[in-house]
């Protein structure tokens, strides 16, 4: 009897140990899948091509396929998206993903434009937005557009767009905001290869953007003013496109500071995982087909505190 109970729990532990195996083998399989597709994404990045990227693959690829855990493989994906993409790339954990989602849920208490108006002269403080799920867009759009009409007929000089503490998200939002307030046309875009996509604005509407058609406004309302761009260092990516997007408009300076240089655009890959690749794939260009890589200069440089009325005596200058 004891002998059976001893051939039984081998044959037990032998089994154990297979599926153990299995078990091991499936999960190395899983890290490795895991590896080879996030740096497939990043094949797409604008320095993907290049010795560099290829000489971190081969060195960093074996070490993280031998991770026991996808987990463990984040940070070392984060510095190689930096490789193929450059500084504007990064990798967002799904901590990460789930903490900005709620940030910036339609029912969360997120930042949205307002206007102040003095003078004549108009303030729209332009704050970065994170958002995407089309309820928390439309209310950030809607509290900037309806700040700006109710502050029209008091505006009798110009505006102001403060961007000096924008720290970049989602272009296209912001874009809408400050839309009525640009010329009608092909007023940004993304560079890649020669090949331009445009972001068009109409009637005071965003027409069509890179980020697709979903991004559109209605329009129907548009200023014809002077502009000054308040921009600091901490006016980044996102909230560079919007000011890029005023270059080459009569009328329209920068103010300010030089900005943060993010001047590229990014797209966002989904890992199996819900971690994401923040990757760059383009550069930002403006209606004249300035193509841009670092800092916005301003064309009137003046200090944090100063720059306000700088700007204030920019636009006053250019009143009708």
């Amino acid at each position: 009897m004891g002998r059976k109970c001893s051939q039984a729990f081998l044959a037990l532990l032998a089994v154990t140990l297979v599926l153990s195996g299995c078990s091991a083998d499936s999960g190395g399989d899983e890290v490795a899948g895991y590896v080879e597709a996030a740096i497939a994404e990043m094949r797409d990045g604008i320095h993907a091509d290049t010795d560099e990227f290829r000489d971190a693959v081969s060195r960093v690829e074996p070490e993280l396929k031998a991770k026991t855990t996808i987990a463990e493989t984040h940070r070392g994906l984060g510095e190689l998206v930096v490789v193929a993409g450059g500084v504007h790339s990064w990798l967002q954990t799904p901590a990460d993903v789930a903490s900005i989602s709620a940030q910036n849920a339609p029912a969360a208490s997120f930042p949205v434009p307002t206007v102040s108006t003095r003078d004549g002269i108009s303030i729209l403080s332009l704050p970065g937005f994170q958002g995407e799920e089309p309820e928390a867009i439309e209310r950030y759009e809607a509290a900037g557009l309806q700040a700006m009409r109710a502050a029209a007929a008091a505006t009798t000089c110009g505006w102001i767009v403060d961007l000096r503490t924008n720290g970049g998200g989602n272009a296209w939002p912001m874009l809408a905001v400050v839309a009525p307030l640009l010329d009608d046309g092909d007023v940004v875009g993304l560079e890649r290869d020669g090949q331009v996509q445009w972001a068009r604005v109409a009637d005071g509407g965003v027409v069509s953007t890179p980020g697709g058609d979903d991004t559109s406004s209605p329009g129907g309302f548009t200023v014809d003013a002077p502009v000054a761009l308040l921009t600091s260092g901490m006016t980044n990516s996102a909230a560079e496109i919007v000011a890029i997007a005023f270059a080459g408009q009569a009328d329209a300076l920068r103010v300010g500071k030089p900005t943060a240089g993010m001047t590229t655009g990014n797209q966002v890959r989904e890992l199996s995982d819900g971690a994401r690749l923040i990757l760059t794939t383009s550069y930002d260009v403006d209606r004249t087909g300035r193509v841009y890589d670092g800092p916005l200069a301003p064309d009137i440089e003046a200090a944090p505190g100063p720059d306000l009325e700088a700007a204030r005596t920019a636009v006053r200058s250019r009143c009708a």
